[in-house]
């Protein structure tokens, strides 16, 4: 692999990444009030919570990692 190959590879890459975001910012969308009905596993719903104990949703904001 040639570097031009990688550079068009990490481009690639990043792209889909993108894309996934987008996606993934669609489908959450869709997802509220929908979580139940749809019968989402347990084991999914427990790491959506556990991901979302760092959101703030009084002011909206995500707290910073440490």
């Amino acid at each position: 692999m040639d570097f031009q190959e990688f550079t068009s590879a990490v481009e690639a890459a990043k792209s889909d990444i993108k894309r996934g975001d987008t996606a993934s910012r669609n489908l959450a969308s869709l997802l509220c009030g929908r979580l139940r009905v749809a019968g989402v596993a347990g084991y999914v719903l427990a790491e959506l919570k556990r991901e979302l104990q760092d959101f703030n949703r009084q002011t909206g904001t995500w707290k910073e990692r440490e």
